[in-house]
């Protein structure tokens, strides 16, 4: 417990100075989400050991990296079509060195991260001038529910939620974890409107809606890669985070979120200089 409050205290305060930075440097966001994606992406490589082939490795580290880089452009699409077309490819040249199962399981999870890493990219930067508010968007409720979830399951847990994958998780902690994810969306918009911005109006039903999806789906986010862990043997995706693991366990829940949050954004939007 100790371990994991005192990352997650480290973690937070490198994430808050991103924030504030971004406030002056909107880039440094998208310089920010271009790391998270390498670590991400090698971590879930090196759940199949693929990270110890240099192809595989370059051309999907450069994948996620151009999803994000070209996320703002109309070109968004071309970094998956030349991703599939150079994998399939290699397969091809290669297929007495990986089995086709293999390489579609890698394929798979590379394209839903840089997926939803360009989502993430998108959303910061619909405005840029708001870019923290943004990502907060995306990271607050999410792991609210994560945190919520933890906490509520460890003090009241007491109904196994789906054992045979992550038998830690309770029912009792999915309840914590929505209301978690509820009230974190409403405290980031009240925080963004009276603190932090002046003369904003921020769409406090939309964050609602984020804080109800969250709720729901960072528990499939989560319950998802922790079965891919089971079938690959592994406790976690990495420990550069002690007390909890990689950066792929703590942005499992985001990056099934993420995408909803982009959809609201457009379709409703979230905040406005009044």
């Amino acid at each position: 417990m100790k371990t994991r409050l005192i990352t997650a205290g480290i973690a937070a305060a490198i994430a808050i100075g991103i924030m504030i930075a971004s406030e002056f440097f909107p880039w440094i966001v998208l310089v920010a989400i271009c790391v998270i994606a390498c670590m991400m992406e090698f971590e879930f490589l090196t759940a199949k050991n693929f990270h110890k082939d240099p192809w595989f490795l370059i051309l999907s580290i450069l994948f996620v990296v151009s999803s994000v880089l070209v996320s703002v452009t109309d070109f968004w699409f071309i970094p998956f079509y030349v991703y599939t077309v150079v994998l399939v490819f290699m397969q091809i040249l290669r297929h007495e060195k990986h089995s086709i199962t293999d390489v579609l399981f890698v394929y798979a999870g590379t394209i839903f991260i840089g997926l939803s890493l360009l989502c993430f990219a998108r959303l910061v930067c619909i405005q840029w001038k708001f870019a923290s508010f943004f990502a907060c968007v995306a990271l607050v409720p999410p792991w609210f529910a994560d945190s919520a979830a933890y906490f509520t399951g460890s003090a009241l847990g007491k109904h196994k939620l789906c054992p045979a994958i992550s038998p830690k998780k309770t029912v009792e902690g999915a309840i914590g974890g929505a209301i978690g994810s509820v009230v974190g969306s409403q405290l980031l918009g009240l925080v963004y409107q009276f603190v932090f911005y002046d003369n904003v109006l921020v769409n406090y039903p939309a964050l609602l809606l984020i804080g109800i999806y969250s709720a729901v789906i960072s528990v499939v986010g989560d319950l998802t890669f922790s079965l891919i862990k089971r079938e690959c043997k592994i406790k976690d995706y990495g420990s550069i985070m002690p007390g909890h693991g990689g950066m792929l366990d703590r942005f499992d829940s985001v990056v099934f979120t993420v995408p909803f949050a982009l959809f609201i954004s457009y379709t409703m939007g979230l905040i406005w200089q009044v």
